[in-house]
């Protein structure tokens, strides 16, 4: 009975053995040295494959971000430009590069370039810091094809280098010096753009956001966007991003600028002379000109070294052009005064030297260099500044010998109190100017340089 129940599972092994399948196919059927190949061979074939070249982008990981057009051969030899200077972005760079197996398929750039001047340990390259440079990368490892595009990213500071298949029409461009002429035109436009800001949201909800674009390469701040403003309920909005330059503008890295629930991507020229940011919808928003910044002065003015600015400079030239004020008047008239004593003035200050001392000095010459200084006790509430009626001489007592040709400002200070504002001009190239309007009076005001 045993054998029989023997006999009886060695039957049924036989069966299930003769019913296996024979379709199992492993879940790798190629060994890792072929697949290896394969990538190696289609990164290297993408690379090689556009006929136009690769625009490139690269955020660095202490730096901003950067520009680049580069065309690769079979050789192993790579061509580039890059948007980091004014040669770089005219002039070629040869070097070599591979393709290789590590962790993953890796972009190798073997010898010096554009790229690796991003990762140059020496200062005065580029700016970058001792031994790290910007701390970038020179070995890219392989992420993903979509479409014409291919996207490494940084073997060792992670920061995505992506690359775009360029046309035959940015080709020329970038060959004949184009890129050079793009930055330029870029950079020209946004300084003709007096306190450039941009409007977000509508009715209730918009807002003035402030733009600054630093086109520099400075570690911290340049090759950077600031946005800033403050929403209808007095809300702070800004954002910052690290942008590269292109044909027609700006490519902002990474995801965008999110200010005001907008993510702003890139900056296009709109025309030949109009620049305008545009969010990832393709909505646009023109880059406009404001007489003055957006930012109120009282909250940038005051005496602590937190404020970036204590004081209002009237220089050796005069007042700045272009402003319409009744104080013009006033201080015209003291400047005459002192040019009928035979003396000049140089200079005239207006500053916040302490929490409760407002000084005026008066720099002025006859034969010799003098200065004439009063301090005024002061209360501040707010943006509104109150001095005191009676101002101290100092101890040089020029402002009390000079009392005759200093009267006409002297009497205009007890005409306050004074609120502290930005002063706007009409003249091209005038910088910001700050001013002290007197409260029963707007219409006059000090005015002058921070």
């Amino acid at each position: 009975m045993n054998m029989k129940k023997i006999f009886l599972c060695i039957a049924v092994l036989a069966i299930m053995i003769s019913c296996k399948k024979t379709s199992y196919v492993a879940k790798f059927d190629k060994l890792p040295q072929e697949r290896a190949a394969e990538q190696i061979s289609l990164v290297s074939s993408t690379l090689t494959g556009s006929a136009n070249g690769w625009i490139a982008t690269l955020p660095t990981q202490a730096g901003g971000g950067y520009g680049f057009y580069m065309s690769f051969d079979n050789a192993g030899n790579v061509m580039m430009y890059g948007d980091m200077t004014a040669a770089s972005s005219s002039t070629s760079v040869a070097s070599y590069y591979r393709v290789k197996q590590d962790l993953g398929t890796e972009l190798v750039f073997d010898t010096y370039n554009y790229i690796a001047m991003l990762d140059d340990p020496n200062a005065a390259i580029l700016g970058g810091a001792s031994k790290v440079g910007y701390s970038s990368d020179i070995e890219f490892t392989f992420d993903r094809i979509v479409g014409d595009s291919i996207v490494f990213i940084g073997k060792k500071y992670r920061q995505p280098f992506k690359m775009v298949k360029a046309t035959a029409a940015q080709k020329a461009s970038y060959l004949a010096g184009g890129y050079k002429t793009a930055i330029d035109k870029f950079t020209t436009t946004m300084a003709t753009i007096k306190n450039p800001y941009i409007e977000l949201g509508s009715g209730a909800q918009l807002a003035k956001i402030g733009v600054a674009v630093n086109t520099t390469n400075n570690l911290t701040l340049g090759k950077r966007i600031d946005l800033s403003g403050l929403a209808a309920d007095g809300k702070v909005l800004s954002g910052t991003g690290k942008y590269s330059f292109r044909l027609d503008g700006a490519d902002i890295l990474g995801d965008g600028i999110l200010v005001n629930g907008v993510r702003l991507v890139r900056i296009l020229f709109k025309d030949a002379t109009t620049l305008a940011f545009y969010d990832a919808k393709g909505t646009e928003y023109i880059i406009k000109s404001n007489p003055a910044p957006l930012t109120p002065l009282a909250s940038l003015f005051g005496f602590p070294n937190t404020y970036p600015y204590k004081k209002i400079t009237i220089p050796a030239t005069g007042l700045p052009a272009g402003v319409n004020s009744e104080f013009t008047a006033v201080y015209n008239q003291m400047i005459a005064l002192f040019t009928a004593s035979g003396r000049t003035v140089s200079s005239t200050t207006f500053t916040l030297t302490s929490n409760s001392q407002f000084t005026i000095a008066i720099a002025y010459a006859s034969t010799s260099p003098f200065t004439a200084t009063a301090n005024y006790g002061y209360t501040r509430n707010g943006d509104i500044i109150t001095l005191d009626n009676n101002p101290i001489s100092t101890s040089d007592n020029n402002w009390t010998t000079r009392a005759v040709q200093i009267k006409p400002l002297a009497d205009y200070m007890l005409t306050g109190p004074f609120k502290i504002d930005w002063a706007a001009s009409s003249s091209p190239g005038v910088p910001n100017l700050g001013g002290l309007y007197r409260t029963g009076n707007l219409g006059s005001f000090i005015y002058g340089t921070l």
